[in-house]
């Protein structure tokens, strides 16, 4: 059994592992936290960075290319990273002992007209979706063959105030600059369902998960689905006149497990 006190954290200069390194030091201020600033799509400077490191207790593994834009303009770069930077970090471990906490997208689902649990089949809506759910599986697989703890986290529709870039809530925050209640807002996939969560919850669950029993897979969202049409007028300083455009699909979770888990560790 590990019994130390530190804690290793890809992807810590992301938006979700910044929120995930002060929920941490909230919760657990005794805990030493290791970020990784190495490139994990090199498996030689991750074996050289691992074996710098004294013995830790629990990887975080956020490290991945998100930006679906990005990754369907680069499909190589998506796989090299968030498949290949995977295979590199858990191929390293040797003899070490840690949980794996490996936060992957409930993009791994297909769309449903219901909540999604843990037991639906995985359909990746997206190229994104494909590489996450390949690298669930290697977590999986090699997690078990190295006899090591591990819990797939499926976070749904995160969300930050302080994201930029090409997701959602930054681009719905730039046009309303020039919205207004009379012209018309046209919203693409409007209609879908989704399960907004906050990356502060999402760090908040995470740090309630890793220092409990909890193992498996599951749904990381907050059970309270709406339309993209309905976030958008959330986040909205006025009324906007919202036209829903193209596809409807949905992606919104069935927190059961999550629920049950975070009331076990909460007992």
């Amino acid at each position: 059994m590990n019994t130390s006190n530190r804690v290793l954290i890809t992807g810590s200069r992301g938006m979700l592992g910044k929120r995930l390194v002060t929920a941490i030091k909230e919760v657990h201020p005794n805990k030493e936290i290791l970020k990784c600033k190495i490139d994990l799509t090199k498996p030689d400077e991750v074996e050289k960075f691992l074996n710098s490191l004294p013995e830790f207790e629990t990887i975080f593994h956020l490290a991945a290319l998100v930006p679906v834009e990005e990754v369907n303009q680069n499909p190589s770069k998506a796989f090299l990273v968030n498949v290949g930077g995977t295979l590199n970090l858990l191929s390293c471990l040797k003899n070490r002992t840690p949980k794996i906490i490996f936060a992957s997208s409930s993009h791994v689902y297909g769309s449903k007209n219901g909540p999604l649990s843990e037991c639906d089949p995985t359909n990746p809506i997206s190229l994104y979706g494909r590489t996450k759910l390949i690298a669930e599986d290697l977590v999986q697989s090699m997690s078990k063959a190295l006899g090591l703890n591990y819990l797939v986290a499926r976070i749904f529709s995160m969300h930050d105030e302080n994201q930029t870039g090409s997701f959602l809530r930054p681009n719905l925050e730039r046009r309303f600059k020039d919205a207004d209640s009379e012209s018309p807002f046209t919203l693409e996939g409007g209609n879908s369902m989704r399960d907004f969560t906050s990356a502060k919850d999402v760090a908040s669950l995470l740090v309630k998960l890793a220092w409990s029993d909890a193992q498996g897979i599951v749904n990381l969202a907050t059970g309270a689905p709406q339309t993209v049409a309905e976030f958008a007028q959330s986040l909205s300083p006025g009324k906007l006149n919202i036209i829903p455009t193209g596809e409807t699909n949905n992606l919104y979770a069935d927190t059961t497990r999550l629920e049950e888990l975070i009331n076990v560790s909460n007992s």
